[in-house]
């Protein structure tokens, strides 16, 4: 509105200063062509009348007092046509002055019109836009936006229909996430409920006197093997959800791929050995990628233990890798049970286990090696037969 203002006075002093100019240019224009006639004839009376005083005559035509004084300029030698031709000019004058005029005030009228219509347009707009505001405000997201106008106030449209959008979605997102975070709570419950029943029943069986020393020791091992599980549960469900949070910061290093394959190995050797599995490793030396070293050692480690939990005794794992100009490959290759098509499906899902997993397996290791892969700009993919067994193939693009 302040701005409709400002283009109102500015189009009234533009008016005025146009109505002034016309005004001046007119009358110059005028006071050029009687000047004119008046010379001509006032040469004609000189030229006459040798003896007459012409001043007299001059201050009458500058007076345009034609009516009054039409005997004295007739005693002059002014004929009648002389005196329609003076009051023709004045009247042209006039006439022309007050078309000028009402042009003018016409087209003032149809800006001042153009500027009022424009502000009351833009005004309907900002409350409309107020009001879907409001709605926004009260979580209202399926709103509909007329994106068709043009201006600045478009401008404006497209960044709250942006901002909606994005509300919309986030909104959504809390939703989802809520839904997620109940089902983990859920599951944490329930994979945290059985190794507590467990070691709540072998607490009681200790606080029996007659139990024998060698029955009391395979209690014992068997608490801690629980609590070895409660742990390790809580240290991968700490790690996801500072994934969950987007708090954790990547490092950007180069990566061998061998080196740390071979690091791998060492760190599962007694999980491999405990079940007789030979891992063959096959690829260049050369081979690297960028990413985390820490966090794809954690993500190749998990890989590798679910094939060996998959795997039968005396059996094969395969680790090859190679690198291309798009991205590093890396196959994981076991000659375990292989997946049905809704275990392969649902194999990344958190706390989801196979039908084969033992009880030790919370089902998250793979959700969590997945999470740290997408982060290093890499996709992980499962190919299974069962009875066969299953491919892992990891690719990091640059």
């Amino acid at each position: 509105m302040k701005h409709g203002k400002i283009i109102i006075t500015i189009t009234f002093i533009v008016l005025f200063v146009t109505t002034i100019a016309i005004t001046y240019y007119e009358y110059q224009t005028y006071s050029r062509l009687t000047n004119e006639f008046v010379s001509d004839v006032v040469d004609l009376i000189d030229e006459n009348y040798p003896n007459i005083d012409t001043s007299e005559v001059i201050e009458i035509i500058n007076s345009s007092d034609y009516d009054n004084n039409s005997d004295i300029l007739t005693s002059y030698g002014f004929t009648d046509s002389d005196l329609s031709i003076l009051v023709s000019l004045e009247n042209q004058f006039h006439e022309q002055l007050l078309i000028n005029i009402i042009i003018i005030v016409i087209f003032g009228a149809i800006i001042i019109l153009g500027i009022y219509l424009y502000n009351l347009k833009n005004k309907r707009e900002l409350d409309n836009l107020i009001k879907y505001l409001k709605e926004l405000n009260r979580g209202n997201y399926n709103l509909q936006i007329d994106l068709n106008s043009e201006g600045t106030l478009s401008i404006l449209k497209n960044e709250i229909y942006t901002t909606t959008i994005m509300l919309r979605e986030k909104a959504e997102k809390e939703l989802v996430d809520k839904q997620n975070l109940k089902d983990s709570l859920t599951n944490i419950s329930h994979q945290l409920k059985t190794p507590l029943t467990s070691i709540s029943l072998l607490v009681d069986n200790l606080c029996d006197e007659d139990v024998p020393a060698s029955l009391q020791k395979e209690f014992l091992g068997d608490i801690k093997t629980q609590i070895d599980s409660i742990n390790y549960l809580i240290i991968v469900l700490l790690k996801l959800s500072r994934f969950d949070a987007n708090v954790i910061t990547f490092k950007e290093e180069k990566i061998n791929v061998k080196n740390l394959c071979i690091d791998v190995l060492k760190h599962i050797d007694a999980l491999r050995d405990v079940k007789n599995i030979t891992i063959h490793i096959n690829g260049s030396n050369n081979v690297t990628f960028i990413g985390d070293y820490k966090w794809e050692f954690e993500a190749l480690s998990n890989i590798l233990k679910n094939c060996l939990e998959y795997t039968s005794e005396n059996k094969n794992i395969y680790v090859s890798f190679k690198e291309t100009n798009m991205f590093t490959e890396i196959t994981i290759q076991d000659e375990g049970k292989g997946m049905s098509k809704e275990e392969k499906r649902r194999m990344f899902e958190r706390f989801y286990k196979g039908e084969n997993s033992s009880n030790n397996n919370f089902g998250i290791g793979m959700s969590l090696a997945k999470e740290i892969i997408n982060k290093d700009n890499g996709k992980i993919k499962v190919d299974s037969t069962p009875g066969i067994g299953s491919t892992f193939k990891i690719q990091y693009y640059k």
